[in-house]
């Protein structure tokens, strides 16, 4: 009778994730024996898992394997086990102590046949067949920990020789997941090579994808295409996610022909109502210049996310509207919403575009002050740029001085920019190219700006000195870039290249702009 209450209360436990009665249940169930039994004790471990207290788990866990019932039973043998593995490993990941759970991993293996995990390939087939290892909800688990994604992609790619290996890559989860890591880390060519390789795909492999490519600069035209490919092959029906990561895509390539035609299906489908489509909409638009659509679409999310709110503040910031930012930024509050690290930072950046210094300082200020948000590198790149760009140099370098923590090279060269534009050539240019120097010895621009430094001192050594490094680290000006979108066609166009089949015509084009701007010049001069 008592253990059925006590069943009872662990099912109350799962499922309404109540830390406290899993504890209770745990000290009554060892007071009167229950817990010598490995199924109860793998459920209250479950339970300790669900609820988010691991140290609990982990002890519990420890005295499974050390009790002499543990080690009565043949590890091998018992699904049960398996449970309690799992159990404890996707408990540690879900409670983001990654490396805790891949050492419990190493453990599963070890327990089972030695050397059976991939770093060692000493076990044979046979072996397998008999093993219990890991399922596919902790593998896909593992492969989706912040470890995995963030921090170091090679415990990832041997979880993928091990899932081919233990006949688990079939798996929805473990191929979706095998997708994201290798997309997260910037390896298309392996993402691809997966998606292919699965032998049933569902839209959740679709959007990983095309999400992933979506998110690579220079890669939104694939994730484009992959779009159409699923959707000419009837394949998959696309989700609201999928539709993000396309107006994504087309945000990034500030293209509005190339957007619209997926709005018109994402209507035809009924996705224009769901929050994910329409937070992406109010960036597409804003990207691609169509504050006034953006501003539109913001206004039919019924409630409005913190997602809704940077998206639109974003595109106030691109479009030099501080004053309609800072209005927003304070509606936002007031509906209840709190700002975040990139609500300031559009908030702050759109007041560099206008030039609205105080207000910029004090949304800088109040970040922590206030809101208890750190500042980043970001955050303090964009208030160097709105100092530089209303000519405050001075007070810039006080700001960069007054910052108590190792500087990004962003924050130098945005300090470089500004002392470029503004013709500084005095020692705060200089400290700003040698420290970028310091950390990026390849950049470019420090390089030039310290070698003309050093020649208007008549420094020729020096000079000498800094143009052979930068030949010898294989250094080069990187030519000016720039495209233009005619008639849903993107033309580029680098400086000094004569590439271009209509060149002739083009550079006819821009000696007759040239000189029409140099006579209106001219006459609003005499007028």
């Amino acid at each position: 009778m008592v253990e059925q209450l006590l069943s009872l209360a662990l099912n109350r436990c799962t499922n309404q994730l109540v830390s406290s009665l899993a504890k209770t249940v745990h000290s009554n169930a060892l007071k009167i024996g229950v817990l010598s039994n490995l199924h109860f004790a793998t459920r209250v471990l479950v339970a300790y898992c669900k609820c988010g207290v691991i140290d609990d788990a982990r002890k519990l866990f420890d005295e499974i394997a050390e009790s002499s019932y543990g080690r009565q039973l043949s590890f091998s043998s018992s699904s049960l086990d398996a449970v309690c593995w799992n159990s404890i490993i996707s408990g540690c990941v879900n409670n983001r102590r990654d490396k805790e759970a891949f050492q419990y991993f190493k453990q599963m293996q070890q327990s089972y046949y030695y050397n059976s995990f991939p770093f060692n390939n000493h076990n044979s087939d046979d072996d397998l067949e008999d093993f219990i290892g890991p399922d596919s909800y902790t593998l896909s688990s593992l492969l989706s920990s912040n470890y995995c994604l963030q921090e170091n992609i090679i415990p990832g790619q041997q979880l993928h020789g091990y899932t081919i290996k233990s006949g688990n890559f079939s798996n929805f989860s473990v191929g979706n997941a095998l997708i994201t890591l290798y997309t997260r880390w910037c390896r298309l060519y392996e993402s691809k090579l997966v998606f292919q390789s699965m032998p049933r795909r569902n839209i959740v492999s679709w959007t990983a994808l095309i999400s992933g490519y979506a998110r690579q600069r220079d890669h939104e035209e694939e994730s484009l295409k992959l779009f159409v490919l699923m959707m000419k092959e009837n394949e998959q029906r696309p989700n609201q996610f999928t539709f993000a990561s396309i107006f994504g895509s087309c945000g990034r390539l500030a293209s509005l022909s190339q957007g619209i035609p997926f709005i018109s299906t994402a209507l035809k489908m009924g996705f224009l109502s769901d929050i994910h489509v329409q937070n992406s909409l109010v960036g597409f638009y804003s990207e691609c210049g169509c504050i006034e659509e953006a501003i539109t679409t913001f206004k039919a999310i019924i409630n409005p996310d913190l997602v809704s709110w940077n998206s639109l503040l974003k595109g106030y910031s691109q479009q030099g509207r501080g004053n309609e930012a800072l209005q927003v930024f304070e509606e936002m509050q007031a509906r209840g919403e709190n700002p975040d690290a990139i609500t300031f930072l559009s908030t702050i950046s759109a007041c560099r575009h206008t030039g609205m210094v105080s207000q910029g300082l004090q949304l800088f200020r109040s970040m922590k002050l206030d809101y208890r948000i750190e500042q980043e590198d970001e955050h303090i790149s964009c208030v160097v740029d709105l100092l530089g760009r209303a000519g405050r140099l001075d007070q810039a370098e006080d700001f960069i001085r007054g910052i108590k923590f190792d500087l990004s090279p962003s924050v130098w060269r945005t300090l470089l920019g500004a002392c470029k534009i503004h013709g500084r050539t005095d020692e705060l240019v200089e400290l700003a190219a040698s420290k970028l120097l310091e950390l990026e010895p390849s950049d470019t621009e420090a390089h030039i700006v310290l070698s003309h430094i050093y020649a208007t001192k008549r420094q020729w050594d020096m000079v000498a000195n800094f143009r052979r490094s930068f030949k010898e680290k294989g250094g080069s000006k990187d030519p000016g870039c720039s495209w233009i979108e005619v008639q849903n066609s993107v033309h580029s166009f680098v400086a000094g290249d004569s590439g271009h089949p209509l060149i002739d015509e083009i550079q006819t084009t821009l000696i007759e702009l040239t000189n029409k701007i140099k006579q209106q010049t001219v006459e609003i001069l005499l007028e």
